[in-house]
């Protein structure tokens, strides 16, 4: 099956636009990612702060019972799923401890010992950030002292990652845009001065082999590559109609 220089052309620029555009989203996908993940991890560093700030405020104020209304203050905020305020058992400084309260995983525990932990974690298409950070009395040195709690919260990307998504796909559909006025136009200056020129001078060949019309000569306007083959034929064609009546 023979194949036009046009399907060659088409081809090769599918073949290009391909790849260009598969490596362009896998790396607009990384970056964008990778920036929604730093964003968050400073939005939960900014919130973990005031977090601290509030409860320093609570323990100097020796008024617990704020810290209930203070951590519902701070679950409304945007894109937190859930804030846990780990203690000890036996652990009375901010007034009784509950179940809810006790460390449920190693990583709570560890919070307990003085360890930060922050991983992110995706999960049936959910994708988070869990921190897990110690709490200090303000009146406490971090370097010698036990914690007196832990705060654990964990924070949603899935938001920011649905725009990353929806970016990602406008990119390609512009991309696709312009490859395809790209295409055409290639496809268009191609029909008109390689293809349409190529049909002209095998037509005139033909005509040169089915009726032995030596007459025929082809325009040489350009004086690219295929000019010089038409400057060739015409050429060879004088050539000929001199050459002919001698052998008849």
């Amino acid at each position: 099956m023979r194949i036009s220089i046009t399907g060659k052309i088409c081809f090769i620029l599918l073949v290009i636009f391909s790849l260009v555009l598969i490596s362009t989203t896998l790396y607009q996908a990384f970056r964008e990612r990778e920036l929604v993940l730093k964003l968050g991890t400073e939005h939960v560093s900014a919130l973990l702060q005031n977090y601290r700030n509030g409860l320093d405020l609570i323990s100097n104020s020796h008024q617990p019972e704020q810290l209930t209304h203070y951590q519902q203050t701070l679950a409304e905020q945007k894109n937190v799923l859930r804030v846990k305020w780990i203690r000890t058992q036996g652990d009375d400084f901010f007034g009784s401890v509950s179940a809810d309260n006790l460390p449920s995983d190693e990583q709570e525990k560890l919070a307990l010992q003085g360890q930060t932990t922050q991983l992110t974690t995706s999960h049936n298409g959910k994708t988070q950030i869990v921190t897990i950070i110690p709490y200090y009395l303000p009146t406490q040195s971090i370097s010698d002292a036990k914690p007196v709690a832990a705060i654990r919260m964990e924070y949603s990307l899935d938001k920011q990652l649905d725009m990353v998504e929806q970016h990602i796909l406008i990119s390609a559909i512009m991309l696709s845009t312009i490859f395809s006025g790209v295409l055409l136009m290639t496809l268009s200056i191609t029909r008109k001065h390689i293809v349409l020129r190529l049909q002209n001078l095998r037509q005139a060949i033909d005509d040169v082999v089915d009726f032995d019309d030596t007459s025929t000569r082809l325009p040489v306007v350009h004086n690219d590559e295929i000019d010089q083959v038409n400057e060739s034929f015409n050429q060879l064609m004088t050539h000929l109609s001199v050459k002919l009546p001698d052998n008849k």
